[in-house]
């Protein structure tokens, strides 16, 4: 097999497996209905997080040069990302939830999605952060959290905060009102701006340089 049957064959792995799809979702109920929703929040929150601080430390000299891994996806912080856009230095848009596919498979082959992914984020949202819309953001956004961590840009720490999200039925989350219009003063977006974004992209969230 040539070096280009084998990307096809990987490509098609990867982007055509609806079993695997849907067995991770049903997965995730099974852990729910056995361990309720406090407990599967916390298994999320464990997994993402673990997997963060498994990922190598990665050190950029300028916030550009970091930027630029973003986009092109070789940082840890995007790394599992589709894709990425920039519309400013600090925020950072996922034109497509890398779990939409896995949804849509679900609602096509079993029906709607259960509810108890709805009420994991929920738990999540009073326990932990407030702007998960399902299980999917609870895994993202924690791996995001810790992930920066790991990360140093000009010798100062990388933070991170979730600023909006959008479900495939339009569905959207934004952070709390009393802590947005400060964040999207460090993301340097309006209200419009985000509005804007939220037509054709499905999270936008921000990394900023910790103040020393």
């Amino acid at each position: 097999m040539t070096i280009e049957e084998k990307q096809t064959t990987k490509k098609e792995m990867s982007e055509d497996n609806p079993f695997v799809d849907v067995s991770a979702f049903l997965f995730l109920e099974d852990i729910a209905d056995k361990q309720g929703e406090a407990g599967m929040s916390n298994y999320l929150v464990s997994l993402a997080s673990s997997l963060a601080k498994s990922m190598p430390e990665e050190e950029y000299d300028t916030w550009e040069t970091f930027l630029e891994s973003l986009r092109n996806r070789v940082s840890i912080l995007s790394t599992f990302e589709k894709s990425l856009k920039t519309p400013t230095e600090n925020c950072i848009v996922t034109e497509e939830c890398h779990y939409k596919r896995g949804m849509l498979e679900y609602i096509k082959r079993i029906g709607e999605l259960s509810q108890q992914h709805f009420k994991v984020a929920e738990y999540y949202n009073h326990t932990v952060k407030s702007a998960a819309l399902t299980t999917c953001c609870v895994i993202c956004q924690t791996y995001r959290n810790f992930a920066v961590e790991r990360i140093k840009v000009g010798e100062r720490n990388v933070r991170y905060a979730q600023l909006a999200a959008v479900l495939y039925d339009g569905t959207q989350k934004r952070s709390p009102a009393e802590w947005l219009p400060i964040l999207l003063e460090k993301a340097k977006i309006s209200p419009t701006k985000l509005n804007m974004l939220l037509r054709n992209n499905e999270c936008v969230w921000m990394v900023y340089p910790e103040i020393k």
